[in-house]
């Protein structure tokens, strides 16, 4: 006679139980991996229908004109800002008059994107504290800096930055220019973007419009695309 050693019933079930342990752990690692390569396959989809042979070009524009869309484009992106705006500043001599800083002009690609310049720096009623400073051109544009009067320092306020430049004297691209003299406040630096993207028309012909700086910098764009 033979006789066999069953495992008690609460052995199976222990047994059971990390069986279906495995089986669920095996089936989550299975659904894991169809993601991944879907998610491998959507790209490389995308690779294969947009980038496969081509190259990216760059157009740098810093006065008004026209872009040509290239055929087959459909999507461009952009990297630039508004104007910078101009320092508050006064006229010395026997009368003393006072300028708020013009405001910077915007930059344009067509109807498709438009990005504010800066505001001018302006007076405060507080004396020898100097002017307000210029507001931003929009979310990505930097307020100037507050400089307050002192007798040893008499430096004027800095233009407010925007995007990769720095603001001061007139400013470089899309920043606001820095405030004449003594303690007046400088000018709000332009909105600025960094390859945003945007829909095109293959074939189009865009109307570009380059803003002007209030005594801050001039606006930039720079358009780039895949070809």
């Amino acid at each position: 006679m033979i006789i066999i050693d069953l495992a008690t019933k609460a052995m199976q079930t222990a047994i059971k139980a990390v069986v279906d342990s495995i089986k669920t752990t095996t089936d989550d690692t299975k659904t894991d991996v169809d993601i991944i390569k879907q998610s491998v396959g959507t790209i490389g989809t995308q690779i294969e229908n947009k980038d496969a042979g081509k190259v990216i070009k760059t157009q740098i524009i810093t006065s008004n004109g026209t872009f040509a869309m290239p055929p087959g484009v459909t999507e461009v992106y952009l990297t630039g800002g508004g104007a910078g705006g101009g320092g508050w500043s006064r006229d010395g001599g026997g009368t003393v008059t006072y300028h708020t800083g013009a405001t910077g002009g915007a930059t344009s690609f067509g109807a498709l994107l438009t990005l504010p310049g800066g505001a001018g720096g302006s007076r405060t009623a507080v004396t020898y504290v100097g002017g307000a400073p210029g507001g931003p051109g929009g979310a990505a544009g930097n307020a100037a800096i507050s400089v307050s009067y002192t007798d040893a320092g008499n430096s004027g306020g800095a233009g407010g930055g925007s995007g990769y430049y720095s603001g001061g004297g007139k400013g470089a691209y899309c920043a606001g220019g820095g405030g004449a003299s003594t303690v007046y406040h400088g000018g709000g630096g332009g909105d600025f973007v960094i390859d945003r993207p945007v829909t095109v028309t293959p074939g189009s012909v865009i109307n570009v419009t380059i803003g002007i700086g209030g005594d801050g910098g001039n606006g930039i764009l720079t358009v780039k695309w895949w070809e």
